[in-house]
């Protein structure tokens, strides 16, 4: 198979903003700064950004510049890589299937958005009449299907033509939503838990581990499809300066998310603590509420539709980049292939409670922190003085010399913290 590339700097950074950019934006991180405190989560969120995000994305995107995807790069730097690789790509596999799931829920409000309907449905029952059902498989494949056809068509014209529509579209969406949400009557008690810190809760230490997990999710950052797209980036292309508008435009969408819900949560009496129900099941009695709610409904549903399926695209486009490069299959065979087999994983999750939990588990909690770490092994196998040199090719930004000891072990020590507060903090 011809090698693919980006056709530009700004359709790779629109590429990788995608990738990032997901339901761990607009879903889990409102939904765990409600929990945490709001601006004490917040505050931890951002210092870890600055010192640990940012580096973690130049780890993967130049290992992947410079050794390929992830069966490639880690069969060329580790002991048994090549099945290491195989293993990232099955934990992506496992993450896509149980995504596609909520992807389908999503649809489902859209749809529902569309046509009118959601301002006269209770929120609750609603929610749980399309959730675990045979209704919510027919929504799973059609976002399974939605996502092999952007992919099939290739990165440059599925992948980074697509990224290069919904990017802007979100980001212009969400600041519609939030200036909305902040000009609410007695909006201002959301703005004040979500800008003014509880102190007692920033010095906990759970708030930290919870806040650097989150950052990891939502940057991608698990040894897979950052790998994938850092195997796209021509050598004059800029990896400093990608990761760090990766990094902060993907905070800056988690953020301006935070603005968009919680004024409107404390605007209508309701609780920020909801947890995993924040959205589909709260966000809907506050759009009953408004005036004007059902468009600012259709607003949010798409909002989150083009950020699940830029991230959706990416999972697909690591499995299909292995395929056609070690199996020599055509790009259209290998995106339908792996779309099915998504879909046959996570279709049981669709309808059973207990089994979407397990695969949410597994392949997020237990091993996809794994990713992240054989990554930072890889690189430091591969060399950092090499992987440094690399890094600087393109660079209108250059890192200085300390991204070398921060990259080699502040990194991979921060890594398996990560990943055995997993267990502790349950």
């Amino acid at each position: 198979m011809p090698e693919e590339t980006w056709k530009s700097r700004v359709g790779f950074v629109a590429a990788a903003m995608g990738s990032a950019i997901g339901l761990g934006n607009i879903w889990m991180f409102p939904m765990r700064a409600g929990l945490y405190g709001g601006a004490a989560f917040l505050v931890p969120y951002l210092i870890l950004l600055f010192l640990i995000g940012v580096v973690a994305l130049t780890v993967e995107f130049t290992l992947g510049r410079t050794a390929g995807g992830p069966i490639e790069a880690y069969g060329k730097t580790l002991p048994g890589g090549k099945y290491l690789g195989i293993f990232v790509n099955a934990m992506m596999l496992m993450i896509f299937a149980f995504y596609s799931v909520v992807v389908g829920w999503a649809l489902k409000y859209f749809v529902t958005a569309l046509t009118g309907k959601l301002l006269s449905v209770d929120p609750g029952p609603f929610f749980g009449s399309i959730s675990f059902s045979t209704e919510a498989v027919v929504w799973q494949f059609i976002a399974i299907a939605i996502t092999i056809g952007v992919v099939i068509m290739g990165v440059q014209k599925g992948i980074e033509r697509a990224c290069k529509i919904m990017m802007p579209g979100l980001f212009v969406m969400l600041i519609i939503l939030a200036i909305r949400s902040v000009t609410l009557p007695n909006s201002y008690a959301g703005l004040e838990f979500y800008l003014l810190p509880d102190w007692s809760k920033i010095l906990s230490g759970k708030t930290w581990m919870i806040a650097l997990s989150q950052m990891f999710f939502s940057l991608s950052c698990l040894g897979m499809s950052n790998v994938v797209y850092g195997s796209y980036i021509k050598k004059d292309q800029d990896i400093p300066l990608s990761a760090i508008v990766t990094a902060f435009g993907d905070t800056a969408v988690a953020v301006t998310a935070g603005f968009a819900i919680f004024p409107a949560v404390f605007a209508f009496g309701l609780e920020p603590t909801a947890g995993p129900g924040l959205v589909f099941v709260t966000l809907p009695v506050v759009f009953q509420k408004m005036p004007g709610g059902i468009i600012f409904a259709v607003i949010f549903f798409l909002l989150i539709l083009f950020a699940a399926f830029s991230s959706t695209v990416a999972m697909l486009e690591t499995n299909v980049q292995a395929a056609t490069t070690h199996l020599n299959m055509s790009r259209k065979t290998a995106t339908i292939l792996f779309g099915l087999l998504a879909f046959v994983i996570g279709a049981p999750g669709a309808i059973n409670p207990t089994y979407f939990d397990w695969i949410i588990n597994i392949s997020t909690v237990y091993l996809g922190p794994l990713g992240a770490l054989i990554a930072a092994l890889a690189l430091i196998k591969l060399g950092i003085d090499k992987a440094y040199e690399e890094l600087r090719k393109g660079a209108l930004i250059e890192f200085p010399a300390i991204w070398k000891p921060w990259a080699k072990y502040v990194y991979p020590i921060v890594v398996i913290i990560v990943y055995v507060s997993q267990f502790i903090l349950g």
